[in-house]
């Protein structure tokens, strides 16, 4: 059944296309949510033509402020481009595992290309961290370690496009949420049901393997995009528990409560979720039907 919020942006195009521009420079998330819900309901061409409706607006509103086009465009492009990509897949197919893999495969071979063809990959991203640290320091943020910022260089490339995956995957189950599920199928039940497969298994593993035999840094880029799929696997595994056992949704309170209890908990409960995810995808952890 499909939300309050999702009836409502899905019945009334001039409102949802003004959000969508609007919501972009601060709200990525909730813009790319809005058309991933479009493209799974009315169809991946009425988001497209919402999304260049929107970029007309955001492009004009850049010209008037002086905001830098190139970076404008490319937020609209990447940003749209994925939510409608993975609403349309979602959509048609009734499945947000296929929408997840193909992301996550795509962004693999995005990490593959970009070790191609930059032959300094650390090379590349210290201006860019310097100019962050920078700006940071302007802005008045105290950094303890600032040569702890340089020192991601290496991971620079896997920590942007798992940046990149987390958010559109958050999109895309906000958006398939507020549409009340695909094809018959019910939110709850397209997200328990996420199990990524071999092929990004294998590319996980392999991964693996070559962060210990020190193929780095391209080895650990592509464990970073591969663990956040997994990541999202695992946070399916506790839902689905949860759901089989038909307890309140506030017993997982404690499951999310530590992403927001500093650094070392972040990381600690994001590797967890990870850890069983990569374990369901060979030795599944969900042994039973859903009542």
């Amino acid at each position: 059944m499909r939300s309050a919020f999702g009836s409502w942006v899905v019945d009334r195009r001039s409102a949802r296309v003004v959000l969508v521009a609007a919501m972009l420079p601060l709200f990525g998330i909730i813009s790319a949510a809005i058309v991933v819900c479009v493209a799974m309901v009315k169809g991946w061409r009425e988001g497209f033509i919402d999304c260049l409706i929107a970029l007309v607006l955001v492009l004009g509103l850049a010209a008037v402020t002086g905001d830098g086009f190139p970076q404008v465009l490319f937020s609209c492009v990447s940003t749209w481009g994925i939510a409608l990509l993975m609403g349309g897949l979602t959509g048609v197919y009734g499945s947000l595992t296929l929408a997840i893999q193909v992301l996550v495969a795509l962004c693999c071979v995005v990490i593959l290309g970009f070790a191609v063809i930059v032959d300094d990959p650390i090379g590349f991203w210290e201006p860019i961290l310097q100019t962050i640290t920078g700006q940071m320091q302007q802005f008045g943020i105290e950094l303890t370690d600032p040569n702890a910022i340089m020192g991601l260089a290496p991971v620079m490339s896997g920590l942007f496009v798992a940046g990149t995956i987390a958010s559109s995957i958050v999109a895309l189950l906000l958006g398939c949420w507020w549409a009340g599920g695909a094809r018959g199928v019910t939110f709850r039940e397209l997200f328990t049901g996420l199990r990524l497969g071999t092929v990004i298994g294998v590319i996980a593993a392999l991964a693996g393997v070559g962060s210990l035999l020190g193929v780095q840094p391209l080895a650990g880029n592509l464990l970073l995009v591969a663990g956040v799929g997994f990541l999202f696997q695992g946070l399916a595994v506790v839902h689905w528990h949860v759901a089989k056992r038909k307890l309140p949704w506030f017993v997982l309170i404690p499951v999310y409560l530590p992403l927001f209890m500093g650094a070392s908990l972040l990381f600690m409960a994001l590797f967890l979720f990870a850890a069983a995810g990569f374990i369901d995808n060979w030795y599944s952890l969900r042994r039973a039907q859903i009542n």
